[in-house]
């Protein structure tokens, strides 16, 4: 179970992964050790699952985010399976989640624009274990975090 030192350094960590121990240290009032410790063994545990870069997508020419909404018609654990496997590969696919009720999974895709969508949609339809209920175009993105609150 994490503790406040925990949750502390994970909000510093969260906000800005590039800082060092010597920072956080100095931030939280710790010494080195304990915080690289504490690092080290939320690493470990799995609660610091990796470190990443956030990138503007509009500034590396993908700047179209769709929603697609996706229904299974044939709803068995080996196409579960295979169409998960499938999705996993699919560089377009930022996120899958799937759902309980009328709509199975639901897709975050990044293009570069709509025409990109439709070739995307072209080449995923020859997944024929799935079907296509609902693309929903983002207008604009009012709030983005990968911060989670502690």
């Amino acid at each position: 179970m994490l503790d406040n030192t925990d949750k502390s350094i994970l909000r510093h960590i969260q906000a800005d992964s590039k800082k060092t121990i010597k920072e956080l240290s100095q931030s939280l009032n710790l010494s080195t050790s304990p915080i690289f410790e504490r690092i080290k063994g939320m690493e470990k545990e799995g609660v610091i699952k990796g470190y990443t870069t956030l990138v503007d997508n509009k500034k590396v020419d993908k700047g179209q985010v769709v929603f697609c909404n996706v229904t299974m018609p044939d709803y068995s654990t080996e196409n579960i399976c295979d169409f998960e496997k499938e999705v996993s590969e699919m560089p377009e696919v930022l996120e899958c989640y799937h759902f309980a009720g009328e709509i199975d999974y639901q897709m975050k895709v990044l293009v570069k624009d709509i025409d990109a969508y439709y070739e995307f949609l072209q080449e995923f339809t020859k997944l024929h274990i799935v079907k296509v209920h609902s693309s929903i175009v983002v207008l604009k993105e009012v709030k983005y975090t990968t911060e989670i609150a502690l």
